[in-house]
């Protein structure tokens, strides 16, 4: 019982992530590359922390979830690959938006960039955040996969 709770609440979690993650990469991401760079950074400044009260806790809880309905998986035998990967997954978005993202979105609100710098580190940006969408769809697809196991 705790176990399918779990891994629902997995799915839920990483499929809201995961979904916040991509219409930031579909919607978000082309309007910021189309404007002027001084624009962008003049809309990320007055826009980004709402993007981060959202996300953070959203990322940080589908993390948690992950991780603790992998361990239920494995303390219930050898059938707890889905869960697992999903945690792993959840935890790399986890670790590449604090590690890279994070830093780089400090860089467009407090430093003082000029045009070039500010457009290829939102190409790098872009690059970091496509990977944390692939992961995010991959927790998403191992939390599903864990709830359909009928053994949860």
């Amino acid at each position: 019982m705790v176990a399918r709770f779990l891994a629902l609440l997995s799915a839920v979690l990483a499929g809201l992530l995961a979904g916040g993650m991509i219409l930031i990469d579909v919607v978000l991401l082309p309007f910021w590359r189309g404007v002027p760079p001084e624009q962008f950074r003049t809309w990320f400044a007055a826009h980004s922390d709402r993007i981060r009260t959202l996300m953070i806790p959203l990322g940080a809880g589908a993390a948690a979830v992950n991780a603790a309905s992998a361990v239920v998986h494995t303390a219930k035998g050898p059938r707890a690959g889905a869960a697992s990967v999903a945690a792993a997954a959840a935890a790399g978005v986890v670790a590449i938006t604090i590690t890279v993202n994070e830093p780089m979105n400090h860089r467009f609100t407090a430093e003082h960039l000029t045009d070039a710098e500010t457009a290829s580190l939102l190409e790098r940006w872009a690059r970091w955040h496509r990977l944390r969408v692939a992961l995010g769809v991959l927790a998403t697809l191992g939390a599903a996969s864990a709830l359909m196991d009928r053994k949860s």
